[in-house]
């Protein structure tokens, strides 16, 4: 008979690190050891990171139908195979299914594997809550203390997450910028809370910068080493970066790349870098697309060209740095489009363009954990709770804005 030999540490680590979060997740219950490792921040840190945990496109797709007088939404994420051959329509996951949401949208992330998400109810009301994906886990967050004046109106809203794999802490910051409804003038004001995990609350901030007119919503999360980006652009057309260094708590600003005043343009991430895609919204069948680059703060330079031959069109995203992900307007698809041989891929989804309920990311597995310590973990109610959150308002749930001045 064979004794049992035990494998060296290194050797078990470097086994783990290559499987997938749900094999984890229950490899967890074979041992105290097992548990304690795969728990650990190091190995969660070095896991996300592994080659073997390959970043994949990850669906969000919303529907609505009418049932009677009612109108009933339908959320669904897919997650799709690591590799997509070109005219094949791939293979679907579905990661999460609400079939009747009041409302459901991704407003950041996927940061370390995380996203932040939003259900608006009431008018004004929002509620935030924070989700893993791969571990299926939900937290919802509290509510945010902003004090608006009662004049303000028509804000434009920016979110931003920060995950730290190695303290397992975790930041939002909520951006808003309101209009003036007493007609003097365009004078937007800009307001701030940041969402600290350690303390489980928020924080209202003081933004000093200047404030643009606009604010361009991100194909992706535009969050990079730290600091979260967003795109602005002001009366003068021109469009600058807006910065918040999630370590300090500190805004900036900076130059955006040199794009046409009649170019519309959108924040997203290519290869480790800040980037800018920028095209002609008045040309949808014949659209070209420049893709821009920031090398250091400040300094632009243009990478290259896109010019697809394909129907009226919108980009979702890309995918491999290079390729661009499209909705088509006629026929309600979702496509793959590689500029380099012009080989249009169909991913498999029928779209509802009347909602623009359409969303891509690139995402990766991760193990982060969003729970506190002293709440529950299990998995087996994990859809449940997020589904209990985007249906029913809680009672006890106060108003996210205190009214000034009235």
């Amino acid at each position: 008979m064979v004794g049992r030999h035990h494998l060296p540490e290194d050797v078990l680590v470097d086994i783990l690190l290559r499987l997938p979060v749900e094999s984890l997740l229950r490899f967890k219950c074979v041992c105290k050891y097992w548990y304690a490792l795969i728990k650990g921040p190091s190995f969660i840190e070095k896991h996300f990171h592994h080659k073997n945990n390959r970043a994949r496109l990850l669906i969000y797709n919303l529907k609505v139908a009418h049932e009677g007088h009612a109108i009933v939404k339908s959320v669904v994420f897919s997650l799709l195979p690591e590799k997509i051959v070109p005219g094949v329509i791939p293979e679907q996951k579905t990661l999460l299914h609400l079939p009747r949401v009041f409302d459901f949208t991704c407003v950041a992330g996927p940061v370390d594997g995380l996203f932040l998400v939003q259900k608006k109810f009431y008018g004004d009301g929002v509620s935030l809550g924070l989700w893993n994906p791969a571990t299926r886990e939900f937290r919802p967050l509290p509510p945010a203390p902003f004090e608006i004046e009662f004049f303000l109106s028509d804000h434009d809203c920016q979110f931003g997450l920060e995950f730290d794999l190695l303290t397992q802490d975790y930041k939002v910051v909520w951006i808003r910028v309101f209009w003036d409804e007493l007609g003097q003038g365009v004078h937007p004001q800009v307001y701030a809370c940041v969402y600290s995990s350690c303390h489980n609350s928020w924080r209202n901030l003081t933004p000093e910068f200047n404030v643009s007119c606009t604010v361009s919503s991100p194909l992706d999360a535009t969050y990079l080493n730290g600091v979260y980006y967003w795109l602005s652009r002001g009366l003068d057309k021109i469009y600058n970066i807006g910065s918040f260094d999630m370590g300090s708590e500190q805004f900036g600003e900076m130059q955006g790349p040199d794009i046409p005043s009649e170019h519309w343009g959108t924040l997203t991430l290519r290869d480790g870098s800040l980037a800018v895609l920028a095209g002609d919204p008045g040309k949808p069948m014949t659209s070209v697309y420049d893709v821009w680059i920031m090398n250091q703060e400040g300094s632009w330079y243009k990478i290259f060209t896109v010019q697809p031959q394909i129907v009226a069109h919108w980009p979702r995203g890309f995918w491999e740095n290079d390729k661009m992900i499209f909705e088509i307007n006629e026929t309600s698809q979702l496509i793959l489009y590689d500029p380099t041989t012009r080989q249009v891929t169909d991913l498999g989804f029928q779209l509802d363009l009347s909602t623009a309920g359409c969303w891509v990311f690139n995402y990766k597995e991760s193990l982060a954990p969003i729970k506190r310590g002293n709440e529950s973990q299990g998995r087996d109610n994990a859809v449940e709770q997020i589904e209990h959150f985007f249906d029913i308002i809680p009672i006890d749930h106060k108003p996210l804005l205190t009214v000034r001045g009235l």
